[in-house]
């Protein structure tokens, strides 16, 4: 794991112009909608797994490597994974919040549905169905955004 102690990877800078961006990018998506589309950032999240992809992986462990790898490129925190018998849960931590001042449970919900799309690909590139996507579990940890990857529901 490359960053296996979280408050390590939080004490990392962010380019505040990218970073400001980023967030207007997603305010435009979110404001004043709600949750009525999450599928446009997901589908974001989804091309940028495309551009990016991930190395083929034969155990979780390599996958969490894999996916991590991906991930130091954009600054954008790491990824723990716990498998379970029908599914998948993905920890992505240290990603990076909104910038000073501005709305954070936004850009936790904008963050999230592209990591969404981007988490989905990455699976479906290594096998598994589309059928199945990846999705966050809304809670209330600070650093950390759960997702569940779950089989046969």
């Amino acid at each position: 794991m490359m960053f296996s102690n979280q408050d390590t990877y939080l004490q990392r800078n962010y380019q505040a112009g990218w970073h400001d961006l980023v967030y207007l990018f997603f305010n435009e998506y979110t404001e004043g909608r709600g949750d009525k589309d999450p599928d446009a950032l997901r589908r974001i999240g989804q091309m940028m797994a495309q551009w990016y992809p991930i190395d083929g992986a034969s155990t979780v462990n390599e996958l969490e490597a894999s996916i991590n790898r991906v991930l130091e490129l954009f600054n954008w925190g790491f990824v723990k994974m716990a498998p379970a018998q029908r599914e998948l849960i993905l920890l992505h931590c240290a990603w990076p919040h909104a910038p000073e001042y501005r709305d954070e449970a936004g850009w936790r919900r904008a963050s999230a549905y592209v990591l969404e799309g981007a988490y989905s690909q990455w699976l479906v590139s290594q096998g598994a169905g589309n059928q199945v996507p990846v999705r966050w579990k809304d809670n209330a940890t600070e650093d950390v955004l759960i997702f569940r990857y779950a089989i046969n529901e």
